[in-house]
């Protein structure tokens, strides 16, 4: 499940990092990776939600916000703990990360309904987190008070 804001394409050589980096084992639920000649810093927070339809019946899950590298990373850890702690509440919410599977079931519409509680999640805690990095930053940099890129 990828979803970009604002709403723009990621180029597809940082998707492809992403991808690589989800596919390491990494002991770190929180970690981040500094793409130096993109100017860019990706930082993660991996979880894991139950699942019925996963070996173990669990899934594993990683938020990923890909940010101009001169912010500190600390500053979004609660953003993506917050963000996670919803997502893991949210009841079948393993259904979301579906969506775009071979063997999806059409009928099931939860598939679609708990995809959409996802994106309102992260759209809900993302404007919180803008929120409060433009009401610290005020009057100090006026001019580019968004962090994502």
């Amino acid at each position: 499940m990828l979803i970009s804001y604002p709403d723009k394409k990621l180029e597809n050589n940082v998707i492809n990092k992403l991808i690589k980096f989800f596919d390491l084992e990494i002991d770190e639920t929180f970690f981040e990776i500094i793409l130096i000649t993109k100017k860019k810093k990706i930082i993660n927070f991996n979880f894991e939600i139950d699942s019925e339809w996963a070996r173990g019946n669990k899934e594993f899950v990683m938020l990923s916000l890909i940010m101009k590298k001169e912010y500190e990373s600390e500053q979004f850890y609660a953003f993506l703990v917050d963000a996670s702690y919803k997502i893991i509440k949210t009841e079948n919410v393993y259904k979301a990360l579906h969506k775009y599977d071979d063997f999806r079931n059409d009928k099931d519409i939860e598939i679609d309904i708990t995809y959409e509680q996802i994106r309102k999640i992260l759209f809900d805690c993302l404007t919180s987190l803008i929120s409060r990095i433009e009401d610290k930053i005020k009057g100090i940099n006026k001019k580019d008070p968004f962090p994502f890129s």
